[in-house]
């Protein structure tokens, strides 16, 4: 698998951050991750994400959401064709 640490994505709101951030606002997690808000709040509460407050701002920890990635099990993907 390629290393993307270097590549920047531009979220919603045309502000890039690189892939390798501490932490992100929600919005650019989701834009980074590909994982929905629900799904971020969702693995948050079962601890498999860490989301960090700083004052009224909800953020991600990015390594939390690398780590929780990695862990998924590959998609198997059948294409429903005889062989």
């Amino acid at each position: 698998m390629p290393n993307l640490n270097h590549i920047n994505r531009q979220p919603p709101g045309g502000i890039a951050i690189p892939i390798d951030a501490l932490a992100a606002s929600m919005q650019h997690a989701i834009a980074v991750s590909g994982l929905s808000r629900t799904g971020i709040y969702r693995a948050a509460a079962e601890g498999k994400i860490r989301l960090l407050k700083c004052g009224r701002t909800t953020l991600v920890d990015m390594a939390s959401v690398r780590d929780f990635l990695a862990a998924l099990p590959v998609a198997q993907i059948n294409t429903g064709k005889a062989a």
